[in-house]
């Protein structure tokens, strides 16, 4: 490749890098009833020969050397992967109107774009990866929802460290849990720091309580300002006029699990 910093890499399955890009439009999209017809353009791509030679290929070559799947990787500025989206069909390529030597490649997209609406969520983690505990807070449910996405997308492209030892105290700051995605992002920053990753619904939850995301139950949680999540977490699940508020659901899967919650 060469020197100037690439904003996404597009990959194969087995992660090899098969170009490095400039830049692309049309990664977010506005929301529709369908993604047929969406298309992502991928502009300033130098491409591995690889690639190249796929694109150059006849129909022949192409049948007898494909490329089954392909992933645009985005990058944060330090040039480490943040998260990869799945890339279609590739329908048209040609010389880059950002520079002559490179290439700009159109493909179909949509498939698991990010929202249009939650742009600025994604370029804050592309400019700077969570440092600080409650930086999500600032945004709406919406932005919200978009930052346990990337933290959930994050965590699988970098892989999960070990399991504290049973017996340890985390302290989860319920000062803004005000909805559902909230409480999964500040159980994620619990457990594992800013911008961690502990589940994004509740059949994930309970995944991550049987180890293998950082905690190892039986542990205690200390949850500061737990009143702003009671009564804000009153959604029922569906199916019974009877049935407990998510509030109340959550304490029962960790008591399952051996978990200590202190609610201060």
């Amino acid at each position: 490749m060469d020197s100037v910093q690439p904003k996404f890499l597009l990959v194969d399955d087995d992660d090899q890098v098969l170009g490095a890009c400039l830049d692309a439009e049309g990664v977010f999209v506005e929301p529709t009833e369908s993604d047929e017809g969406l298309t992502v353009e991928i502009l300033g791509c130098l491409l591995a020969q690889r690639l190249r030679d796929y694109l150059e290929g006849s129909k022949r070559y192409r049948q007898r050397n494909p490329l089954d799947s392909l992933w645009l990787q985005m990058l944060d500025v330090a040039g480490e992967p943040l998260v990869d989206f799945w890339m279609g069909e590739i329908i048209d390529w040609r010389s880059s109107r950002l520079d002559p030597e490179r290439v700009d490649i159109v493909a179909l997209w949509g498939f698991d774009s990010p929202s249009a609406g939650a742009r600025d969520v994604w370029e804050r983690w592309r400019s700077a990866r969570p440092d600080q505990p409650n930086q999500w807070a600032v945004y709406g449910s919406e932005g919200r929802r978009e930052w346990l996405t990337i933290v959930g997308r994050s965590k699988f492209q970098k892989g999960g460290g070990p399991d504290r030892l049973p017996g340890s105290v985390y302290h989860l700051d319920g000062t803004h849990v005000t909805d559902e995605a909230a409480f999964y992002v500040a159980i994620g920053e619990a457990i594992n720091g800013p911008g961690g990753y502990f589940g994004w619904n509740l059949a994930a939850l309970d995944d991550c309580l049987r180890g293998r995301f950082g905690a190892r139950a039986p542990f205690t949680l200390m949850w500061s300002e737990s009143q702003v999540a009671r009564q804000s977490l009153t959604r029922t699940l569906e199916g019974a006029d009877d049935a407990p508020p998510f509030f109340e659901v959550i304490q029962t899967i960790f008591a399952e699990h051996d978990v200590d919650v202190v609610l201060r």
